[in-house]
């Protein structure tokens, strides 16, 4: 599933300044064990959950956790040779197979 880019919608390289002065809703998510689960506060039947599975190839994940922070991220295409976490900065190299 894919998601579309709305007026409202904040670009990865403003987030942090976005943050700080938005009105936007917050999300309401909760992690459960090896997955999260985003939900509409007042509705239990609007909810989606996804789990995450160790070693699973990187180009196969629909989500990229930090192993630093633990921030959570769509990984909407192919990574490259690296990875770099949103919030932390950290860095994950991605060994590619010829």
């Amino acid at each position: 599933m894919y998601g579309r880019l709305e007026a409202g919608d904040i670009w990865m390289s403003e987030r942090e300044s976005a943050t700080v002065t938005s009105d936007e809703r917050a999300i309401n998510w909760r992690q459960n064990g090896s997955g999260i689960t985003i939900y509409e506060a007042g509705n239990p039947d609007a909810w989606i959950r996804a789990d995450f599975e160790a070693g699973v190839p990187p180009e196969h994940r629909l989500f990229m956790i930090c192993d630093e922070c633990g921030a959570v991220f769509a990984q909407r295409s192919t990574p490259g040779n690296a990875t770099v976490c949103g919030d932390c900065g950290t860095t994950f190299d991605h060994p590619q197979n010829d």
